[in-house]
């Protein structure tokens, strides 16, 4: 019989209503940032010392020049409504090879809203000639660091396309949305 009082105690506190403070994105002690967006290649060109070895951790084959935009959501579903809502932010990418043909190693610093970062981590391929012939896709994972107070680290990710138009916001074949569709996960430190 104590056993089912303690449950049904346990059952009508867990029914209770919250007060908002396990919430995310919207309390006096945030802890996590979330920001979605879309990068755009706007520049291509052999590796300068910026993308050096002792830099990276790798040899890199290519230095990409990218551009951040926010994008908008439709709250009912979820659903992108605008993939250039405005410039947020910019990224200078240091891409290598790796014993893995599928798999880039990647090097990254850039800003996005005033929020300076550098990243450290892979691109892998997923497809090529998917959804249509001459698209190219892969993911790509990022460990964020160097970043200022109050983040304590973070992570980006994102699931681009790219297609014969290697710049720019206009794929060919036309309709998607070219490059790379931006998850940003910030971290702070809990305040006592």
């Amino acid at each position: 019989m104590r056993r089912v009082i303690i449950a049904i105690v346990l059952l009508a506190v867990g029914l209770l209503p919250c007060n908002g403070q396990a919430r995310a994105q919207g309390g006096e002690n945030d802890v996590e940032e979330i920001y979605l967006g879309r990068s755009v290649r706007h520049g291509r060109v052999v590796p300068s010392d910026f993308c050096a070895p002792t830099k990276t951790g790798f040899a890199p084959a290519l230095e990409d020049q990218l551009s951040i935009h926010s994008v908008s959501v439709r709250p009912s579903d979820g659903r992108m409504t605008d993939t250039d809502a405005k410039s947020i932010g910019e990224m200078r990418v240091c891409i290598g090879q790796a014993m893995d043909p599928t798999l880039l190693g990647t090097y990254t610093e850039g800003q996005f809203n005033g929020v300076a970062f550098t990243g450290i981590g892979d691109c892998r391929l997923v497809r090529g000639n998917l959804p249509e012939e001459g698209l190219l896709t892969h993911r790509c994972f990022l460990a964020l660091s160097g970043l200022p107070e109050p983040y304590v680290g973070g992570f980006l990710v994102s699931s681009s396309l790219y297609s014969r138009t290697p710049f720019g916001t206009e794929s060919s074949p036309p309709g998607y949305a070219q490059a790379g569709v931006l998850i940003i996960r910030l971290w702070k430190k809990r305040l006592p």
